[in-house]
């Protein structure tokens, strides 16, 4: 996925395992300072949990998600009853692919509180790498009746509705995803190729034309409107983006040019 995004709950930054790193004055980067000055006031005052938290939030940056989930089970082992903890340590299990453990946190965070939007979302994320698009869709849903004005769910959305196939529900979330967000190229390109797929050459056109307006760089949208420019017979066209979309270096695997899924 931009892979899209998952939501987090630390300011900034990304929001861990007593048998991975037992003691608490592990080699920490001395470079970071933050870390350094949570790490002494864990030595004065083991169960500060807002301590692990913070901790939690730097190692997230330094994208080093055993730690993150290190410091995340400390403070949950101080606290059982914080929703955003799970949350935040199901967003390292997920960057480390592990992605029935991400669930299981998500899940815990949502019993504590129902309410939590991003959990949902999240858990629908970990859900659509695990090819479970229906529950995918429903907790997408869920997140949508609480979040109801991000563009990054309504597009999480439509990817997996277009997985089942279920086109007519895609389009509508690419609607409200390019109405919350213009700026999202992505949405754009996918809406097109569910335009494609209807047949529907003009729409798809407008779309792919959006993309590029959006990201000029953008491969395979050229070569996606270039060959839709093929099916109307304008091969003028046609030729012209297959050309651009070679000088960008475009490859048939859409995986291998970075697109957003």
């Amino acid at each position: 996925m931009s892979k899209s995004y998952l939501i987090l709950f630390f300011i900034g930054s990304f929001a861990f395992l007593g048998a991975i790193f037992p003691q608490e004055t592990q080699n920490y980067d001395k470079r970071n300072p933050t870390i350094v000055e949570y790490s002494d006031r864990i030595k004065i005052s083991p169960n500060l949990k807002q301590a692990y938290y913070i901790r939690a939030s730097e190692e997230a940056e330094n994208r080093d998600y055993e730690r993150v989930i290190h410091e995340c089970t400390r403070a949950l082992e101080i606290d059982p009853n914080d929703a955003e903890i799970y949350n935040n340590r199901g967003v390292a299990y997920f960057e480390k692919t592990q992605y029935d453990q991400a669930i299981e946190d998500f899940t815990k965070a949502l019993a504590i509180n129902p309410k939590l939007a991003q959990s949902y979302y999240n858990r629908g994320l970990a859900y659509s790498k695990k090819g479970q698009y229906p529950r995918a869709v429903s907790d997408y849903t869920r997140a949508i009746k609480i979040m109801p004005d991000n563009a990054e769910i309504y597009y999480a959305r439509a990817r997996a509705n277009d997985a089942i196939g279920k086109r007519r529900q895609s389009i509508g979330d690419y609607d409200s995803t390019n109405y919350l967000d213009s700026h999202l190229a992505q949405a754009y390109y996918h809406r097109a190729l569910a335009y494609n797929e209807k047949k529907d050459y003009d729409k798809a056109i407008e779309d792919y034309s959006k993309a590029i307006e959006v990201n000029p760089k953008y491969a395979e949208a050229y070569i996606r409107r270039g060959l839709v420019y093929g099916e109307k017979e304008k091969y003028r066209k046609c030729w012209e983006d297959v050309k651009r979309a070679f000088e960008l270096g475009v490859v048939t695997n859409e995986e291998n040019q970075g697109i957003k899924q």
